[in-house]
This record gives structure tokens, sequence and C-alpha cells, in this order.
């Protein structure tokens, strides 16, 4: 499971006059042979960003970065978020047209929301691709008029 299955669906979701911000934890990590293995069509429309990039989200890193991970692990989500939020942000800010946006690492889910709150469009995570892959395999009943 990858919260990169969304993208596709993302890409549809708003349109080809926009694009799909793609947020992974460092952007040179991905290649074609991950676009290709969810079903993203290279060079359509998305645009990636890699958190970690540059040296931001020390916070995040110290839980996902095995040569930064202290022994046990630890981090603070307050320092995480504060970290993690305006890399989202700014993401957005640099491309006008972004849509919708995925986050790509299961560390990143805890600030969906929080980013949501900041930029107003559609997060994806792996949150939302479990709860979609859950609604289908355990349909509730549903009362009153269809």
């Amino acid at each position: 499971m990858s919260s990169l299955l969304q993208v596709p669906f993302a890409q549809r979701l708003v349109g080809a006059n926009r694009v799909v911000g793609v947020l992974v934890s460092e952007a040179a990590s991905m290649t074609d042979a991950h676009l290709r293995a969810v079903g993203i069509e290279s060079g359509s429309n998305y645009v990636w960003g890699g958190a970690t990039d540059e040296g931001r989200c020390r916070e995040f890193e110290k839980l996902w970065t095995a040569s930064k991970r202290p022994d046990p692990p630890s981090a603070s989500y307050d320092k995480a978020e504060q970290e993690f939020v305006p890399v989202a942000v700014e993401s957005y800010q640099a491309h006008p047209s972004m849509g919708a946006m995925v986050l790509e690492c299961t560390g990143m889910q805890p600030f969906a929301r929080a980013i949501q709150r900041e930029i107003d469009i559609p997060i994806f995570c792996w949150g939302t691709l479990l709860e979609y892959a859950y609604s289908v395999a355990g349909q509730r009943d549903h009362y009153g008029h269809v």
C-alpha cells in the first residue's frame, strides 16, 4: 500500500489544468519506477516536493531517518508540526495551480488536518487510503432515502 496510489485519482479530481502536489520525505528518492508502479504517468499533472530536503523538518527525521534517529526513537509532535506544515504551505505557494496534495510517508498523516487548515485543498495520505479500502471491504447499512 502506498499513498501514491491516490495520485491518479487526485489528478482526475483536480483536472488537467491543475496539479497534484506530492510531498515525499526526500524528493531525490522518487523514480520513474515508483510512478509506473502506481499508475502515475510520467510528465502528467503532478509536482514533487521533499519535506526533509535541504535540512528541513529535522524533528520529523528523528523518527524516520536511521542515521538521525535517537535510541529509543523519539520526537516532539508539536515541534515536528511546526517544521512540517510550513514546508507543505511553501510547496503549495510555489505551485499556484495546485488543486490537491498527496502526503507520501506514514509519518506525514498526523499533519494532514493542520496542512489543510492552512491551504484548504483536498489532502490525501495513507489514512485516506486506508479509510477508502476499509469502506470497500466493510460496507455500512444505509437508512432513509437514497
